[in-house]
């Protein structure tokens, strides 16, 4: 009897390891491939971040300087033609900080001062203004900008193109891929995509040559990525 339920035992457990291993069999038959692809294309649009940041003894008083000049930067800013609803507040923050230095008695000694810092978005979707709307802002009594990003309105159009490209990509992986191995490639078993991102070009802000009408700005290009998984069968 205990002869009997040895071989039972034995039985079962060899069922138990011999299952899995014809699950896995069947993903054998199976190829996943990943494809990418990239679409270039030139920027339309700019979006400029300029702001104020004023520095007092009180935050009051900080606060009402930092307004009384940002309200000439957004109206000099607006009187390039850049439409209200394209100038939109990004940052505002109050800080509190200490000056320490030696007095006239050679004592060392701290003062305590408060910061505001105020900063515009502004989107400027003409780019041959954009040299125009920065300096009008600096002359304005800006004094911080926290540089330009580039970007597109045809962005979607652009990753329509690059997701078809990645599948093309995918396809073109899983066939050598079937035919290096010697097999037939089957049937699309499943398919996955992500949009890999938008890539802007970031300019640097430079001012032009003395004399110079306006400050040069140097265009950028914008990159959109797109990311997709295929599986396909084999024989």
């Amino acid at each position: 009897m205990k002869k009997l339920l040895c071989v039972f035992l034995a039985a079962m457990l060899l069922c138990a390891l011999t299952l899995p291993a014809l699950a896995e069999g069947d993903d054998d038959h199976v190829i996943r491939v990943s494809g990418n692809a990239f679409v270039t294309l030139a920027a339309d649009t700019a979006t400029l971040q300029i702001g104020v940041t004023t520095r007092k003894d009180t935050v009051a008083e900080a606060q009402a300087e930092n307004s009384e000049i940002m309200q000439k930067v957004i109206r000099a800013v607006l009187d390039t033609g850049i439409a209200e609803n394209d100038v939109i507040t990004s940052q505002f923050s109050v800080y509190t900080g200490r000056d320490y230095y030696t007095d006239e008695n050679g004592t060392e000694a701290v003062r305590e001062y408060f910061e505001v810092n105020n900063m515009l978005s502004v989107v400027v979707r003409d780019l041959g203004l954009l040299g125009k709307v920065l300096d009008a802002g600096m002359e304005a009594g800006a004094n911080q900008t926290y540089g330009i990003s580039f970007s597109s309105t045809k962005e979607n159009e652009a990753y329509q193109k690059a997701l078809t490209r990645a599948v093309e990509d995918a396809q073109q992986k899983a066939r050598v891929l079937a035919e290096a191995a010697g097999k037939s490639l089957g049937d699309l078993l499943t398919m996955d995509a992500s949009q890999g991102g938008y890539y802007y070009g970031i300019s640097n802000v430079f001012d032009a040559k003395a004399g110079a009408a306006e400050s040069a700005i140097v265009g950028g290009d914008v990159s959109v990525s797109a990311n997709v998984v295929l599986e396909y069968s084999f024989e």
